[in-house]
């Protein structure tokens, strides 16, 4: 008996030993979270863990003790009762409960995620077997095809070449998402994202990451023979480094350099 209850606490123990470092209840989770979109994805997440966790350690407990309680040894004589009215209630009303609460905060992130900004900046994504392209239609650009071979997806002689979504830092990204020939998926968990891209609709999604750093993301929808290289990179950047880069490629199409000083924000127009 005493080993049976030692191994339960040793296995809730581990579950819950990711928490610090990963932000999220277990090592099995959610990435660190990067973002108001992804924190409430990884905070509704943690709930229902702890919930269930919660629920199956109790019913363990129950088992075990029945077991232990009522066991034949000690029992010869079964017992007359068959049922019991509170207790009834009880197990009635806590799932109800949990339920409402398990709803009430699902909700209240799905009206986070799917609430768009009234302002910020857009970028338009366009999937296609198997690569990406990144518009900027405030300002006419779009992102540079891949020069150099990324680090870290690179391996084993086998260099790819993954284009940057470059996006400044603190700033609410809004992302108007489609396809040219096949169904795709924006996915970029550490952001918290991920969104079909289907060919004749647009999805929309936005994020704000208030740090800066490079996010890897790849399709996450089977597209295809090569699905499994169709990766792409948030780059965050600092809001002066994302200034310079849109006046670069500006200057490169031929265009005026905008004056981020007295240029209004760029405003979202969208279909919810």
């Amino acid at each position: 008996m005493h080993r049976i209850l030692l191994t339960a606490l040793c296995t809730l123990v581990l579950a819950s030993t990711g928490f610090a470092e990963v932000n999220t209840a277990h090592p099995l989770g959610f990435p660190t979270a990067i973002g108001s979109v992804a924190e409430k994805i990884t905070l509704t997440y943690n709930l229902i863990f702890w919930i269930c966790l919660v629920i199956f350690a109790f019913v363990q407990i129950l088992i075990l003790y029945a077991i232990y309680k009522f066991r034949r040894s000690k029992n010869p004589t079964p017992a007359t009762f068959s049922h019991n009215n509170l207790i009834e209630v009880v197990w009635t009303a806590v799932p109800v409960l949990i339920c409402a609460v398990i709803a009430w905060a699902s909700f209240d992130a799905m009206k986070h995620i799917r609430t768009m900004p009234e302002a910020g900046e857009t970028v338009e994504v366009i999937a296609y077997q198997f690569g990406w392209e990144f518009d900027y239609p405030d300002y006419g650009i779009s992102a540079e095809e891949a020069t150099e071979a990324h680090t870290q997806l690179s391996s084993a002689g086998v260099d790819r070449y993954v284009k940057d979504i470059i996006v400044p830092v603190d700033t609410d990204i809004v992302l108007h998402i489609t396809a040219r020939d096949v169904i795709h998926a924006f996915y970029a968990p550490d952001l918290g994202l991920k969104i079909d891209a289907v060919p004749g609709r647009i999805n929309y999604a936005w994020f704000n990451a208030p740090k800066e750093g490079d996010y890897i993301g790849q399709c996450a929808e089977l597209c295809g023979s090569a699905h499994g290289e169709m990766f792409f990179n948030v780059k965050v950047v600092s809001k002066a480094e994302y200034r310079a880069w849109v006046n670069k490629m500006r200057s490169e199409n031929g265009e005026a350099p905008v004056d981020f000083d007295t240029a209004p924000s760029p405003t979202m127009a969208m279909s919810q």
